[in-house]
């Protein structure tokens, strides 16, 4: 039994997902071709946390891919650029969420700037 997910309906967003393949010899990032995901989820809104230096922006953007529903669904990696909203995004962070009770994704949230 799996954790309940949203419904597909909530899941109308789609970007395009550029996958980092690392550096070229002249020490440039490279990606994959770009890739259509459709039925995600995307919060626009800034976060930023507080430190000594004052405010520190830590992403504009959360989008969120859950398994069974966004296709297609890779395995992001940090550093690949997304499009959405015309503007391209750099993937900061990947967090992948687990089943409650197995060790199955879940979902993804993807952290970018």
């Amino acid at each position: 039994m799996g954790m309940p997910k949203p419904p597909k309906q909530m899941c109308f967003d789609s970007f395009e997902y550029r996958e980092y393949l690392g550096e070229n010899g002249w020490s440039q990032p490279e990606y994959a071709e770009p890739v259509t995901i459709r039925n995600c989820r995307i919060d626009r809104g800034a976060v930023f946390s507080s430190s000594t230096s004052g405010k520190v922006l830590l992403y504009n953007a959360l989008v969120l891919c859950y398994k069974g529903i966004t296709d297609p669904l890779p395995e992001f990696k940090p550093q690949s650029k997304l499009v959405f909203d015309g503007v391209e995004h750099t993937v900061t962070r990947v967090i992948p969420v687990y089943e409650a009770y197995e060790p199955v994704i879940y979902s993804y949230e993807l952290e970018v700037l």
